[in-house]
């Protein structure tokens, strides 16, 4: 009786050691846990701070690139139409993804009256198109820098012609570029650097160097 009882008292032991043991390994893996816890937290901490910064970063250089873009359509603007004339970019959201619309502003005494891109005619359209086009196109570094403009500005009024000629040639001078374009336009005739005359003979185009 004495025996059976001391051997179960050496056999609890033995199993409280055990568990003692065990209680000591689960503690140090919790312990290795909560600091690789803590190292994730902190990891995750500054990647949320990075993703804030480079978000505020695409931010200010998307607001900069805004501003350029409205200046160069909105001088465009001016030339042809008035000073009382201006462009705005509208970021929104529709259907999950990001999208730019183009407003048409005039200051009135009213207060500013806005159009969207179809409430546009066709004049507008294309003083607001083409320099838009000419942007794209220095944003990309995978082409030269030649515009082919194919019968732009064929809505504008004769009386604005003009005006659209010598911004054209402003751009070009200002932003180093070259511009192709094609016109039934007289003004665009005489604005240009070089002109070539091309009639249609019978299936076969002919082409008279003007200047």
């Amino acid at each position: 009786m004495k025996k059976a009882i001391q051997d179960e008292i050496k056999a609890r032991k033995e199993s409280l050691i055990k568990k003692e043991s065990e209680n000591a390994y689960i503690e140090k893996e919790i312990e290795t846990y909560l600091v690789k816890l803590e190292e994730i937290s902190i990891d995750l901490i500054r990647g949320q701070k990075a993703l804030q910064f480079l978000e505020s970063l695409a931010n200010t250089r998307r607001g900069s690139l805004k501003n350029q873009i409205e200046e160069v359509i909105t001088s465009s603007l001016h030339l042809v139409y008035g000073s009382e004339y201006r462009v705005e970019l509208v970021y929104d959201i529709k259907n999950n993804r990001s999208y730019v619309d183009i407003e048409l502003v005039k200051e009135t005494p009213d207060g500013d009256v806005r159009r969207s891109m179809n409430g546009f005619g066709g004049g507008v359209s294309d003083t607001i198109s083409v320099p838009l086009r000419l942007l794209v196109l220095l944003a990309s570094r995978e082409v030269e820098r030649i515009c082919i403009l194919d019968e732009c500005y064929k809505h504008m009024d004769l009386e604005r012609i003009e005006s659209v000629m010598q911004f054209l040639r402003d751009v070009c001078r200002k932003l180093g570029i070259q511009i192709i374009m094609s016109s039934h336009h007289e003004a665009a005739f005489e604005a240009a650097d070089a002109v070539a005359h091309i009639t249609d003979m019978n299936g076969v185009a002919k082409i008279d160097i003007i200047k």
